[in-house]
């Protein structure tokens, strides 16, 4: 889950469209290869159809005000489906911020501890349905997308996710989902408990394990608008935050912009935050980071190799994950990648 602590395949909600903003997003699909006796970093590629977008007249701590609009007080409170609200213009483009409840002219939202204020009127904006487990991983996937377990006591594909709200360098995951009986289940709960409507967030992976078979995740959705934003939080240890590459095309790390988020090192001996890169190649569980990147004098550095080397046209994998490491008692930022679109 984002916070800031300084500083049927798919399911859509109908569309309503502010008659001020004209946008029309590239539409497609994506596919993700998972092998066999593997683990591979997931990112929610493809976002889902926006409910509404249209433009903000304003905000307070907690809440986002909507130029011109009526909508039906609730509907876009948590339920069946969860929303965030993401601004695709102005000062916070590509943050997004989970809604809580909405009147007919403003949402509600968890602030993650941002400064709404830094929204101002005019600023462009769309409200969206996170993918959940049984939306982005539906049931008519099972033998294709994932492998369903026959027994829970032998469970066959799991998907592993990480608690951004905990801190430190490799850690365990926080949670892990098998599907058995029909429906998502979690590792440690009763089996009769559905976890369906698990919200997967936009800006983090997840691992994808499978077992004894290889499986093909297939997105459909469109190319997220605008920029697509996280926050890198620092603590008073080295810190991993769990970052997400949610856009369909390999992207270079000079074109990445995470050099403006992290905190270059001065001295090749004594590296600050780190970037940890996983090669989807290969198989095994639990592997350790392929390439480790630094920032040193101007351009990217590869760990292991000459600091005077420039890496900056290695690529993050579209529809990959990787690890920023944040440096003991370093810097939180934030980190927005624009998608052109």
């Amino acid at each position: 889950m984002k916070k800031l602590i300084a500083l049927s395949a798919l399911t859509f909600a109908s569309t309503i469209f502010a008659a001020d903003v004209a946008y029309s997003p590239p539409v497609g699909g994506f596919t993700t290869v998972a092998a066999a006796n593997s683990d591979t970093l997931v990112s929610p590629t493809l976002a889902r159809e926006a409910a509404w977008r249209g433009t903000v007249s304003g905000a307070t701590s907690s809440e986002i005000t909507i130029s011109n609009e009526a909508w039906t007080a609730g509907q876009f409170a948590p339920g069946a489906e969860t929303y965030y609200i993401r601004l695709l213009s102005g000062s916070l483009a590509g943050q997004y911020f989970v809604v809580t409840g909405n009147t007919t002219n403003a949402v509600t939202v968890d602030a993650a501890g941002f400064d709404l204020s830094q929204i101002t009127a005019g600023d462009s904006a769309e409200v969206v349905p996170f993918w959940t487990l049984g939306t982005l991983y539906p049931a008519n996937q099972v033998g294709t997308a994932f492998i369903a377990s026959a027994n829970p006591l032998n469970v066959q594909t799991q998907l592993l996710f990480f608690d951004g709200d905990s801190e430190g360098i490799n850690r365990a995951s926080s949670a892990i989902y098998y599907f058995y009986n029909g429906a998502w289940r979690k590792a440690g709960a009763s089996t009769a408990l559905s976890f369906d409507n698990t919200i997967v967030f936009p800006d983090t992976y997840f691992i994808h394990r499978n077992k004894d078979a290889s499986t093909t995740l297939v997105y459909v959705g469109r190319v997220q608008p605008g920029a697509l934003g996280t926050v890198l939080e620092a603590r008073s240890e080295r810190n991993d935050n769990f970052v997400a590459l949610s856009f369909p095309v390999d992207v270079t790390l000079n074109d990445s912009g995470l050099a403006a988020a992290i905190t270059p090192s001065a001295n090749p001996l004594l590296v600050q935050d780190q970037l940890l890169v996983f090669s989807s190649e290969g198989a095994g569980y639990n592997r350790a980071a392929s390439a480790i990147y630094y920032y040193y004098n101007g351009a990217w550095r590869k760990a292991g190799s000459p600091a005077t080397t420039d890496f900056g046209g290695d690529v993050l994998t579209a529809g990959s994950g990787f690890i920023i490491r944040k440096a003991a008692n370093g810097v939180t930022s934030t980190w927005s990648y624009n998608t052109g679109f």
